[in-house]
């Protein structure tokens, strides 16, 4: 991997991020953005090998993202890097397309392990994230929802919950999204129906109790 892209919008991550990358691959060149539109402008006026990707930034934070970005480069590996929890997000993303996960928690030294297992494999999976992929393969539907109820929730669904429970109004959401406040409103009353909650705080105590989960 010749060319990288750290896309992240604090730039002590980016900065952590470059220097382990650096150490641990030769002659790479490594090019930061800050926003999605820097992102789009970076694909679109040359080839990257991967990108580090932060899913929550300035004009985008949500799955399909990765399809825009695919649709740029289509043979670019995408690892994610983002601190929300990758056993509620990690499938969804690289079922999306993306060719790894990582949670931000994770020590800086795992970073260098997901690139170079990328780059040899194309494929990044923690442990964690193999035993929900095995789980998800040899498991009936219906027993991972039970085990799991936030699984009920479409990729859109999760997005906009993801949003309600960072403290967003339907405002708010629609703007980021890029959706109706009429839409927002129908995909909440979704997320409450599907995972019978009343309210978010009871949506928010139901994320903290599945993420806390291993």
């Amino acid at each position: 991997m010749k060319k990288i892209l750290i896309a992240d919008d604090h730039s002590i991550v980016r900065l952590g991020a470059s220097i382990i990358i650096s150490e641990a691959l030769k002659d790479v060149s490594i090019t930061q953005a800050k926003t999605y539109p820097e992102v789009y402008e970076q694909l679109r006026l040359q080839p990257f090998d991967l990108i580090l990707l932060d899913i929550n930034m300035p004009g985008g934070n949500n799955i399909k993202v990765i399809k825009e970005i695919l649709e740029i480069q289509s043979d670019l590996k995408i690892l994610v890097f983002s601190s929300y929890d990758e056993n509620l997000y990690a499938l969804r993303y690289i079922e999306a397309g993306a060719a790894g996960y990582l949670n931000k928690a994770t020590a800086m030294s795992e970073l260098n392990h997901a690139i170079q297992h990328i780059k040899e494999r194309g494929k990044y999976m923690s442990e964690a994230v193999k035993d929900l992929y095995v789980k998800k393969l040899t498991s009936r539907k219906s027993s991972i929802d039970a085990d799991n109820p936030l699984n009920k929730l479409s990729n859109r669904e999760m997005d906009v919950a993801k949003h309600l429970i960072d403290g967003h109004g339907i405002l708010e959401v629609s703007n980021v999204l890029n959706l109706s406040s009429s839409t927002v409103s129908t995909y909440k009353s979704r997320i409450f129906e599907k995972l019978t909650v009343n309210n978010i705080p009871e949506l928010i105590e139901l994320f903290k109790l599945h993420s806390e989960e291993k």
